[in-house]
């Protein structure tokens, strides 16, 4: 590493995490693992093999590429996109045998005469909406969409699934769509139309709505060890963002730090310079708000944060230069964490992770995978 900037992901806390998932839903209930936009920004195939040997049931993913990317590490599970997938690479989801969702029908007719003409039968799961409003047929339309779908002889009604949008602060909206399910569910059986996996729930969605959980559910922050709003679950985070100090110098009172001048010293102090920045998904909303851990204390994000660099106010504490610098994570006394950085910047846990750069190195630790 070049640039002293670097994540570490602890695979034993995701196999604990796994593991008390696993506790809440019971052996009935199948577990996707959501692994989208490089599992959250942990880290795509690392986590992946992690869960495979741990005996996850599917991957959740947001692309074909990543899918074709987890193929081509030998991972054999099941995997289903949760987007659309453009119909001219219908080749594709058959050659490397992977679920799309389906919410279009001329997608649909692609995929068809696509595994016809290999001789293959496709898995599918059709999306609807109960009130996400984003991606999926509109439920009162759900029931003429299926039945068209079940027309075409080499596509394999596998799943129905649907999404909440507000399972954390709405519940008598949450109970609606699950409602809503239920019934969409129950009328198709009605006409002879069964899936074998149907599924709602998200992290909140599992831990607050068991009657959501079906047959299978597809946990994300949870996983990862970052609780959704105000859940009340022990899970152990996964990532920690680390850095060290490049430079120190002694700042005299009323002098001002990084761009704007939006800090001026008010005393004399020694100031750090940290080798993160904006262009590494640290983001420029922490400017003066944010904290870092040195040492096992802890100190200010001090002026704007810049493309490479943050500023952090040491003010008399002799921290030299190469000390390792904490931006999310535990030393002995102290924790800074990805819902803090959240709360510090007005945004949402998923923000920060998520779009942490993927040319910072990731460094792999505790995992009983045999090729880690």
């Amino acid at each position: 590493m070049y640039r002293p900037l670097w994540i570490e992901i602890d695979l034993g806390a995701l196999r604990y995490n796994f593991q008390k998932i696993k506790k809440i839903v019971g052996r009935k209930v199948k577990v996707m693992a959501t692994l989208k936009q490089e599992a959250y920004g942990h880290g795509l195939i690392p986590l992946a093999k992690e869960l495979s040997f741990l005996g996850v049931d599917f991957f959740g993913l947001g692309s074909l590429e990543e899918a074709i990317a987890l193929r081509r590490e030998g991972l054999e599970g099941p995997i289903l996109i949760l987007s659309a997938v453009d119909k001219k690479f219908a080749g594709e989801l058959i050659k490397y045998k992977v679920t799309p969702t389906v919410v279009d029908l001329s997608f649909a007719e692609k995929l068809n005469r696509e595994a016809k003409k290999r001789n293959k039968m496709l898995s599918i799961h059709v999306k609807i909406d109960t009130g996400m409003g984003r991606l999926g047929i509109w439920y009162k339309e759900s029931m003429y969409f299926i039945k068209k779908l079940s027309h075409f002889k080499n596509l394999k009604q596998e799943g129905l699934y649907t999404h909440f949008p507000s399972a954390d602060t709405d519940y008598k909206f949450t109970e609606r769509q699950i409602r809503i399910f239920n019934e969409v569910v129950g009328a198709l059986e009605k006409e002879g139309i069964k899936f074998e996996y149907l599924h709602c729930a998200n992290s909140i969605g599992l831990m607050r709505y068991k009657e959501a959980h079906f047959n299978l559910v597809r946990p994300g922050l949870i996983l990862y060890g970052i609780k959704p709003s105000s859940l009340d679950i022990r899970v152990k985070p996964l990532l920690s963002l680390k850095s060290k100090v490049i430079f120190v110098k002694k700042v005299d009172k009323g002098r001002s730090i990084s761009y704007g001048r939006t800090f001026i010293a008010s005393r004399p102090c020694f100031v750090a310079t940290v080798a993160c920045g904006y262009a590494d998904g640290y983001p420029w909303k922490l400017s003066n708000r944010s904290k870092v851990i040195i040492k096992d204390r802890v100190f200010n994000v001090v002026g704007r944060v810049c493309m490479d660099h943050i500023m952090v106010n040491l003010k008399n504490f002799p921290i030299k230069t190469g000390e390792e610098v904490i931006l999310i994570g535990n030393s002995p006394r102290h924790k800074i964490t990805v819902e803090d950085l959240a709360d510090y910047c007005d945004t949402i846990p998923y923000e920060i992770v998520s779009r942490l750069s993927l040319k910072i190195p990731r460094i792999y630790k505790n995992s009983i995978h045999p090729k880690h």
